[in-house]
């Protein structure tokens, strides 16, 4: 090549490095801010770039702060860039709208790096972004992001009386993406608040099909909110919508977050928490938040002074029902009137509880007003409260037992509504006075009556409480004393328990007097004693006493007078309506007899009516005396055998043949001397002394009685009697009637011939084994023989003390008798030789009285009687068993004894006294306070009287608390625990999961909030990519594993062996040791170096190579050095060190370089002598190299199907590239006609040493 053809050729290269050079410089400097054309409809600035502006909007950049200004801007996506936490100001003007149908990335304003970007102004911007999803699809109607949270803050700011509203509609859920409207990552973010003013109006419009991890408003920091807010999400999807549909979130604490005093917010969620706004503190509520409000209405709630407006719709699970909080400016302050009817009135301890007359109300306010007792000016508020339940409820109430004695006072009352206002009044109480205890008891007077009256009514005791304490009592409280005690008799009916203050008892006690009282007066004291309730004011005792009186006198009868009946007579009391009789006996038959006819053998004759020798009053009816001839008209004869001149009714028995149809008897009996033609006896008595005359004959009048339903008329031959004579019997043998009477008659003849007279034996007819002290019984004897024989005995008796027994056989058994036994004798007045004796056992009576009920125990001296006493009245207890007389206790102080019974009558009574307390104080259990009496039984119970609980020890969400109150009374203390704190939730910022998926764990308990199932960010695992969780990163599904080898297309070796490795794996295929060819010498040796041969392996085409031994032959090699010292000639492996020279002013040493490649950065450069070479010390400008521009606009992640800035700068570069290099191949080959061996030649011959 010639000279000038080489300048020709160097001049084209160096118009082609200056062209490459001034392009690539274009494209570095060329701004990345794409117009909205349709080449490039979206709108992204910078901070670190020029003010720039286009249609609808402004750019303007300083200081690496930006201000872009919206004016009726229309367009698509807007990405805004910024550089170390510089500052945006996006100010709008008119209607603004950013409308997104075919999106570039996946939001409609990105933000990248900006410490804080505020909207201002005072017009609009409306965010459109709808989608339905053919690919994984994140929405987001405002995204903030940035390299990391140091370069960015993150701040999300709408001002002055701009209007921004986000609406962003999604059907994402069949490809698992996600929509939201306004999106702060916390990961890359700083701060990352949000804060709406109180001029400003943000309105978020969202939809999606989704039914998790859906936000209106997703912050990182707190959120603050002054103006209105107006949210309204709806869940397009099936079934319901998740916890994680949230209206507002903050990863950070909701406690930072609050909404203003004027703020407006408006928010339906259908998560199904519901809204987030119901735990925002509201400044107007002092900072509580909504949830804590316990009342919900439709209608609107107040605040006092403060204006606010907030509502939040929480949809119900049923997608129906609605809750509605409103909060507003009071329309009325409260107000609670100071009223005299609240003023409580004094009472007694001990007394009543005393109620305000009307009950507390109050007006105004926010309504719910809830009444308390703040303070009293004495300090003791104890017993003074506000009744609660429905009766008598709000009144005031003043418990005299649980506020004690005390002087009339003052108290506060306070009133508070639901919205936490209060107001207070002054309310006075009256005193509390201690009690008096008195009583009295009503006399009573039972008048007079005669002795015999009649059972006499009993008469109520009145007892009066006339103190202003109540007096205990019971049955026993009651009792009778004085000398005629014993003539009363005191009842109890029931048990009264006490009598309160100012009442008074007449049901439970009365008193009457015992009947047969004989004459004479009757006094007796009747005493009542009662016991305080408060013994520390009344005493032990309250006493009170009343006079009974009854008085018994002697009939006044009138002896003139006689009345009768027709048994008696007697003569009657001069007192009107009296019955008792006076000289009252029976009628005798010794006076006059009037109508008497003496009886003829022809002719029936009359006894005659007798009349009572004293009234006059006829005593008997006069009976007819048979004729004598109706007894010869007698057919029936009969010889007996022997018959005595004397014989007694005892001779004649009768006994009836069929006893089943008749009977007789001798009852009405006659015997008549048929030889005199009259009667054996006087006056027809019955012949008990009759003479019978021998050979004279006989008739015996028989009488016969009818049994049952038969009737007499004739006896027939079949039905005889038995008639025995002397104890031989003998046998009727016919019978005739007697003009139809019922008698028949028996003839006999008495024989010449005399029974002798004797007494066979005595017997004493008496069927009881035992008799019993005091008492009196009849015995009858028996005595048996033949002939006229006396049949009378003397009674006597045998080991008797004092008991004696009458001429008639009655013993009379004396109480004192001392015999356990006695023997009754009766021997035969005929032969005293002849007698029976019976022996009885003597009984004590042990009568048992208990509770005016008497119980009788008939038992032999030295017997045993078990006593249990009844169970004692209430307020009493048994004390003892008293005895009358002799006997013997086994314990007489035990409930149950054994009495042992001693040889006479006593009477045993159960005793009782009246519980008092033992003197140990008061005892206690979980529920009351008592006394113990003596006996063990305990006293005085009554409930615990409880004061105000008092925290032990608080509680904490962590552990229980505990708290105590004292009874007034007692003392005791009821300690119960209070349970822990309800936990607040504080969720982690980091994911926690496992195989059903993942949520944020809570710091303080194990709750898994915003729990989700896991998104797969693939389909299925592969050899090498397992399927992980796109939220959390969780491995659902492992990576497979390598399962199929699959060999590298080229030869891996080492110095021994060639293989090929597997695509998936580490392993070694086609495994073999090298197979060679010839040597070839590659470096010829020299005396001083050593040469090198190579040779190659024809398989894989690794060469080995082997050192070549010097010739011995010394070779000098030339080191050449620009800018610097130590060049000169030097042999192979000798050790060279070079030293640039100083740095020109401005100028700066960057390095070594051979060959244009830079071997060194050291001012000093050490190495070893291969060959000879030349060493160039560069220096550079001290200003530095080339800019590279900074604070780029990071690509969004998702795929654009526009060109970005860089893009159209690179089409840009290369269609420069390829025109130069089209200009330089025509000048080449056609200009010159030069071939391309001829450019490469050229090429190297500018790069040959010269």
């Amino acid at each position: 090549m010639n000279t000038k053809s080489a300048k020709h050729l160097c001049a084209g290269l160096i118009m082609f490095v200056i062209m490459i050079a001034c392009i690539a410089i274009g494209a570095i400097c060329m701004p990345t801010v794409a117009y909205a054309d349709s080449a490039n409809p979206y709108l992204q600035v910078s901070c670190n770039e020029a003010s720039k502006s286009g249609e609808g909007w402004n750019w303007q950049q300083e200081a690496g702060n930006g201000t872009l200004t919206l004016n009726n801007y229309n367009g698509q996506e807007i990405s805004i860039g910024g550089v170390n936490n510089g500052k945006v100001d996006v100010v709008l003007v008119g209607d603004n709208k950013i409308t997104v149908t075919a999106p570039y990335g996946n939001r409609a304003l990105n933000v990248f790096n900006v410490s804080t970007l505020t909207f201002k102004g005072s017009g609009s911007l409306t965010i459109d972004f709808q989608r339905t999803a053919t690919e994984q699809t994140y929405m987001y109607g405002i995204y903030m992001d940035g390299n990391a949270s140091s370069t960015n803050n993150g701040n999300l700011m709408f001002d002055e009386s701009c209007t921004v509203t986000v609406k962003v509609y999604g059907e994402v859920a069949e490809k698992n993406g996600s929509v939201d409207a306004i999106y702060i990552r916390n990961d890359r973010t700083g701060s990352g608040n949000v804060t709406v003013g109180e001029n400003a109006t943000l309105n978020i419009d969202l939809k999606c099909d989704k039914p998790y991890q859906t936000y209106g408003i997703y912050a990182k920091g707190s959120i603050v909110l002054n103006g209105t807010v107006d949210i309204k999400m709806e869940y397009t999807g099936s079934g319901s919508a998740y916890d994680t549909w949230k209206d507002v979130y903050t990863s950070s604490s909701y406690t930072t977050c609050s909404i203003g005093k004027n703020a407006t917010i408006t928010s339906v969620c259908l998560g199904r928490s519901g809204s987030t706004f119901t735990v925002f503190p509201l400044v107007a509520n002092g900072a509580e938040g909504i949830s804590s409000w316990t009342k919900v209405v439709t209608d609107e709630q107040y605040f006092e002074n403060d204006d606010c407006l907030v509502h939040v719709w929480d949809h119900c699970a049923d997608n129906i029902s609605f809750k509605n909080y409103s909060y507003e400016k009071l329309a009325a302050p409260l107000t609670l009137e100071d009223k005299a009817e609240y003023d409580v009135p004094a009472t007694v301890y001990g007394g009543d509880v005393a109620l305000s007359s009307i009950a507390l109300s109050a007006s105004g306010g926010s309504g719910e007003y809830t009444f308390s007792i703040v303070s009293a000016a004495d300090g003791n508020t104890s017993g003074v409260g506000i009744i609660s339940t429905e009766t008598d409820l709000n009144k005031i109430y003043v418990n005299p037992n649980l506020r004690g004695v005390s002087e009339a006072t003052e108290i506060t009352v306070k009133v508070t509504d639901k919205g936490g206002y209060s107001k207070t009044i002054t309310v006075n109480i009256g005193a509390v006075a201690a009690p008096t205890y008195s009583a009295t008891v009503d006399n009573v007077d039972f008048g007079t009556v005669r002795v015999g009256y009649s059972p006499v009514t009993q008469v109520p005791i009145r007892i009066a409480n006339t103190g202003t304490g109540k007096l205990w009592t019971n049955g026993s409280f009651v009792t009778l004393e004085g000398e005629n005690a014993s003539a009363f008799t005191l009842n109890f009916y029931s048990n009264p328990s006490y009598i309160g203050a100012g009442k008074e008892n007449n049901t439970s006690w009365s008193v009457k007097p015992k009947s047969d009282l004989p004459v004479g007066s009757y006094t007796a004291t009747i005493k009542f004693s009662g016991i305080p309730e408060w013994s520390q004011y009344g005493g032990s005792s309250v006493e009170a006493t009343a006079t009974v009186t009854f008085v018994v006198t002697e009939h006044d009868f009138d002896t003139s007078t006689w009345e009768h009946d027709e048994t008696k007579h007697w003569n009657p009391c001069k007192d009107v309506g009296c019955t008792v009789h006076g000289n009252e006996a029976a009628h005798d038959k010794n006076g006059e007899v009037k109508g008497a006819v003496a009886a003829t053998f022809d002719s029936d004759g009359q006894t005659g009516d007798k009349h009572c020798s004293v009234c006059g009053a006829k005593s008997e009816d006069s009976k007819v005396i048979p004729a004598g001839k109706y007894i010869r008209e007698s057919s029936a004869t009969m010889t007996p055998a022997a018959i005595t001149d004397k014989m007694t009714a005892k001779d004649l028995t009768f006994t009836s043949g069929d006893s089943t149809k008749y009977t007789v008897g001798l009852y009405g009996w006659r015997v008549f001397d048929l030889t005199d033609d009259s009667l054996n006896t006087d006056g027809g008595k019955y012949p008990k002394d009759s003479k019978f005359i021998a050979n004279h004959e006989y008739a015996i009048e028989i009488a016969f009685t009818a049994v049952g339903s038969y009737e007499y008329e004739e006896m027939y031959a079949t039905h005889f009697s038995t008639f025995t004579v002397n104890g031989q019997p003998t046998q009727i043998s016919t019978v005739s009637s007697l003009a139809g009477s019922k008698y028949r008659r028996i003839t006999l003849t008495a024989a010449d011939t005399t029974i002798p007279v004797t007494v066979t034996d005595v017997q004493i007819s008496f069927s009881e084994l035992n008799v019993e002290r005091g008492g009196s019984y009849t015995f009858t004897a028996t005595v048996n023989g033949t002939g006229a024989f006396d049949n009378s005995v003397i009674w006597s008796v045998e080991g008797a003390d004092s008991s004696t027994i009458s001429v008639g056989g009655i013993l009379s058994v004396t109480a004192n008798e001392s015999s356990s036994t006695i023997t009754v004798k009766a021997t035969s007045k005929q032969d005293s030789t002849k007698y029976a004796t019976k022996t009885v056992t003597v009984r004590s009576l042990i009568t048992v009285s208990q509770k005016g009920v008497e119980t009788q125990y008939k038992v032999v001296a030295g017997g045993k009687i078990n006593l249990t006493a009844e169970t004692a009245a209430s307020g009493y207890h048994f004390k003892e068993w008293q005895v009358s007389g002799a006997g013997t206790f086994a314990d007489k102080t035990a409930q149950k004894t054994e009495f042992t019974v001693p040889n006479e009558n006593v009477t045993i009574t159960s005793v009782y006294e009246l519980h008092t307390a033992n003197g140990e104080g008061w005892l206690t259990d979980s529920t009351k306070h008592y006394h113990v009496c003596s006996c063990g039984t305990e006293i005085d119970a009554a409930p615990h009287t409880f004061g105000e609980w008092t925290a032990i020890k608080p509680a904490t969400e962590d552990e229980k608390g505990s708290r105590e109150r004292s009874c007034s009374v007692c003392s005791y203390k009821q300690t119960e625990e209070i349970d822990k704190l309800p936990h607040t939730h504080n969720p982690a910022s980091a994911w926690t999961n496992d195989a059903t998926g993942h949520w944020h764990a809570c710091s303080g308990c194990n709750e898994k909030l915003d729990f989700a199932a896991h998104t797969p960010d693939r389909a299925e695992a592969t050899e090498t990519e397992p399927v992980k969780c796109s939220v959390c990163g969780y491995v659902i599904t492992p990576v497979l594993g390598h399962t199929t080898h699959t060999p590298e297309e080229n030869w891996r070796y080492d110095e021994n062996n060639h293989w090929h490795k597997c695509d998936g794996c580490s392993e070694q295929l086609d495994k073999a040791t090298h197979t060679y060819g010839d040597w070839t010498v590659t470096k010829q040796p020299t005396a001083t170096e050593s040469g090198e041969k190579e040779r190659t392996c024809s398989v894989c085409g690794y060469k080995q190579i082997e050192t070549v031994p010097m010739t011995g032959e010394s070779e000098k090699v030339a080191i050449t050095v620009t800018g610097g010292n130590g060049g000169g000639s030097y042999n192979v492996g000798d050790t060279v060190t070079v030293t640039a020279n100083a740095p020109a002013e401005g100028k700066e040493f960057d390095g070594w370089y051979v060959n244009g490649e830079k071997v060194s950065s050291d001012n000093s450069y050490t190495f070893t002598v291969t060959e000879g070479i030349t060493l160039e010390a560069r220096y550079v400008n001290t200003s530095g190299g080339d800019v590279t521009p900074g604070g780029e606009i990071t690509p969004t992640p998702d795929k654009k199907d526009g060109l970005s800035g860089g893009a159209i700068a690179g089409i840009t570069i290369a269609c420069v590239l390829v025109a130069v290099l089209g200009g330089f191949a025509i000048f080449w080959f056609v200009v010159k006609k030069k071939s391309f061996a001829e450019l490469i030649a050229a090429i190297k011959g500018l790069f040959k040493k010269k």
